[in-house]
């Protein structure tokens, strides 16, 4: 039923075995740790970790992704989950607005939501067209015309190529699954054998062909929708934000199933291959004395590939818990202990996120003090003659490495604190925050603890905001959470 995969794959394939769950497509590996795990042949869900190993996406059946998704936030404190029904090949009619470039319109694709949908055909503004999620969101899914239709073997999307799941990769298998879609596809209609069609006999598979091609017929015969909404439902996806502090939770979750170094998600999350086989042998050795070790050497792990940044130019990934954002690069000038400061040059004109009518002029230097496993992103602005223009507080869940030793990455909640030179601090974009709470994506004892975390920001700005003011942010944080990651800032 369910197909794990990743650096997280041990811990949630334990826990969801506790909770009754099958498994289907388990690595050798994975088998050998945990045993007991019970297996069957059909897919459909598939839990695999974010580009950057800082969470997992769940995506496939929709109530069974909703289900793994919930239960990782109830037993993870500190998880963000971000849940979307109407996930990858759902397919939507929409009414097409107006172009936006080439073959891309704005569409609005449920009453009053608009999206951008790419087009296979020439269409009119105005028209109804049905087309299919290829990039899933809560706020604007990305559209490809034509419709999708998903079954448990194979999945038709019209106007699509044929094509074969990554997981297929017996060469002989492909070929002979090709040659059958060539043959048995309806015209105009791609076919996407799943990895379920590995272990299924080409009769079965033959027969869902079919019964999917007799549905698109009836389909493109019978629905002429008038107005945006879904017309095939398609995959359900989850992204579960695993922050550092909830990475601390997901050790003790696999420790109970398998000896685990302290800090083991976080070590792996570097993408250093050596270190990683290196957990994994230091861990077999362990076996019968998981209390062996504490998390002072991978501490030092950690400080050490801070430090060996100083003077580099880094990429920092400014994320959104359903996983858009943007990258921005920075110098380290300088390095101490688990704090890092950040130097940027403005080259271009504008306004200043987050403040009424403060200029972003070119010469201007932003200076950023965050610390590893810091809620806070601290920005002084200055003038190229170095006079302070304003401080902007970003506040985040910890900052951590994001994929490899070279890239530092922070989930964005919202809210922020601001005060320009000669005004009062103040927090903005709370509404955002607590649309994220009101979604369930943050829980809400947590919510309660950033507000009283950004109050607390917001005090200290009220007073001298020089150089020592990330430090009494720091303290501040340690005074108000109480997670494992909170705790090391004393180390």
């Amino acid at each position: 039923m369910i197909r794990v995969r990743g650096i997280h794959s041990t811990a949630i394939a334990g826990l969801l075995d506790e909770a009754g769950f099958r498994f289907a497509d388990l690595s050798q590996e994975l088998l050998a740790r945990i045993p007991q795990l019970r297996v069957e042949e059909r897919v459909l869900v598939t839990v695999k970790d974010t580009d950057d190993r800082s969470g997992v996406v769940v995506l496939g059946d929709r109530a069974v992704v909703e289900k793994v998704a919930y239960l990782l936030r109830a037993v993870i404190p500190g998880a963000l989950v971000s849940y979307v029904g109407e996930g990858p090949y759902t397919t939507y009619a929409v009414r097409l607005l107006s172009r936006v470039e080439g073959d891309v319109y704005e569409a609005e694709y449920s009453p009053g939501k608009r999206t951008t949908v790419k087009l296979r055909r020439p269409h009119v503004e105005g028209e109804v067209i049905m087309a299919h999620v290829i990039r899933a969101s809560p706020e604007a899914p990305l559209l490809k015309e034509g419709v999708a239709i998903t079954g448990s073997l194979v999945r038709l999307v019209q106007f699509d190529r044929h094509s074969v799941s990554e997981h297929i990769r017996d060469e002989n298998l492909r070929l002979q699954l090709l040659t059958l879609a060539m043959t048995s596809a309806p015209t105009g209609w791609g076919v996407h054998f799943r990895s379920a069609s590995k272990r299924a006999s080409i009769v079965d598979v033959m027969a869902e062909i079919k019964a999917l091609s007799e549905k698109a017929e009836k389909i493109l015969k019978e629905v002429a929708p008038k107005e945006p909404g879904v017309v095939v439902p398609g995959e359900a996806i989850a992204i579960v934000e695993i922050p550092a502090d909830a990475s601390i939770r997901m050790d003790a979750l696999r420790s109970r199933y398998y000896p685990t170094l302290p800090l083991h998600h976080l070590l792996k999350r570097l993408g250093d291959d050596e270190l990683s086989r290196a957990v994994d042998f230091s861990e077999r050795l362990l076996a019968g004395c998981e209390k062996c070790l504490s998390s002072t050497g991978a501490i030092e792990v950690f400080l050490e590939r801070l430090s060996s940044l100083k003077g580099r130019q880094v990429s920092v990934l400014h994320r959104k818990v359903a996983g858009a954002g943007h990258v921005w690069s920075a110098e380290v000038e300088s390095v101490k202990r688990m704090t890092v400061v950040l130097k940027r040059v403005v080259s271009s004109p504008g306004l200043y996120d987050g403040f009424e009518g403060l200029k972003r002029e070119p010469g201007d230097v932003i200076r950023s003090y965050t610390w590893l496993f810091g809620r806070a992103v601290v920005h002084f602005y200055t003038s190229a003659r170095g006079e302070l223009k304003g401080v902007y507080v970003n506040i985040n869940a910890p900052v951590f490495f994001a994929g490899n030793a070279n890239t530092l990455g922070y989930v964005d909640l919202g809210v922020d604190v601001t005060r320009a030179a000669d005004e009062e601090p103040k927090v903005v974009d709370l509404a955002e925050f607590l649309d994220l709470v009101e979604r369930g994506v943050l829980d809400k004892q947590l919510a309660g603890s950033y507000l009283e975390f950004a109050e607390s920001v917001k005090h200290l700005l009220e007073k001298d905001i020089g150089e020592d003011l990330p430090a009494r942010i720091m303290q501040a944080q340690k005074s108000i959470f109480s997670f494992e990651t909170d705790k090391l800032l004393a180390v």
